[in-house]
């Protein structure tokens, strides 16, 4: 017997996480409970075309990559090291520590003798906001960021400061505290430019305008999603230089992360990123 009508069952809610909330894959739009993340980038050096999987696969197989970035994470998605080899011989070390209210207190670059290189730390205010920052190469402050928070602790204003002259940002959110505006100032106080974030209903990231003063648009991008959140596509333009690139994610794992990416630039390859990410048993 087939009853009429019956009980439809309701779509399951969405939900945006706010960008002060998101942990470093959140940011990255990384899936799942990430151990660590190798990419290996390659850099074409003849004129290809962009081809599909099969073609790419033998591609590959005629070039070694040029820079190996290994990324490690703890079990809730906070980045504690990353290692950068650029082929032959450049190795890069950073590493990150965090107090126990899971806050970025500072991160050392060092060589493969390690040697630092430079090195980052933190400032938060009373109530727990971060109200600064600072990179230091040997005992030189070499650049030194100063924050204004909101009632969230979201940064709604910053001051740069690079040596001799300092710039200014202001940045803006919409209802789902997701990033909407940034306005960059120049040192003499003369607005810069302005890039502008529009999102699709799940709180991920469509379309960046950035505009010079007097709404010129100088750059221009755009991501393609399919159903599930899969990031397919992003297609950038420089209107100022001329360039357009398209970039395509394919061959994605389990956790719809993207194992593979070509970056095009008037349809031929300029690079390839494979990556292949471990995971955290998901108990």
């Amino acid at each position: 017997m087939t009853l009429a009508g019956g009980c439809k069952k309701e779509p399951a809610p969405i939900v945006i996480t706010p960008d002060i909330e998101k942990n470093h894959l959140q940011r990255n739009h990384v899936f799942g409970l990430v151990k660590d993340m190798t990419t290996l980038s390659y850099f074409p050096t003849d004129s290809i075309p962009v081809c599909d999987t099969a073609q790419l696969s033998k591609i590959l197989d005629t070039l070694e990559p040029g820079i190996k970035a290994t990324q490690t994470y703890t079990s809730d998605g906070f980045l504690t090291r990353f290692v950068k080899v650029t082929f032959p011989r450049d190795t890069l070390l950073r590493k990150y520590k965090y107090n126990k209210k899971a806050q970025i207190v500072s991160w050392k670059e060092t060589t493969t003798l390690d040697t630092v290189v430079t090195e980052g730390k933190y400032l938060y205010d009373r109530n727990g906001f971060i109200n600064g920052e600072q990179v230091f190469r040997g005992d030189s402050v070499v650049m030194a960021f100063a924050y204004t928070t909101d009632g969230v602790g979201n940064i709604i204003r910053s001051a740069q400061s690079f040596g001799n002259y300092t710039t200014r940002t202001e940045t803006k959110y919409n209802e789902n505290g997701l990033v909407s505006k940034i306005i960059e100032y120049e040192p003499n106080g003369k607005m810069f430019k302005t890039v502008s974030i529009e999102y699709d209903n799940y709180g991920d990231e469509v379309n960046r305008r950035v505009t010079k003063s007097g709404n010129q648009l100088i750059e221009y991008t755009y991501n393609q999603y399919s159903q599930d959140g899969r990031l397919l596509k992003t297609i950038y333009e420089d209107k100022v230089h001329k360039i357009k690139e398209n970039t395509f994610y394919f061959d994605f794992d389990d956790q719809d992360n993207w194992q593979t990416e070509v970056k095009a630039v008037d349809n031929r390859i300029v690079s390839i990123r494979k990556r292949k990410i471990n995971y955290y048993p998901n108990n």
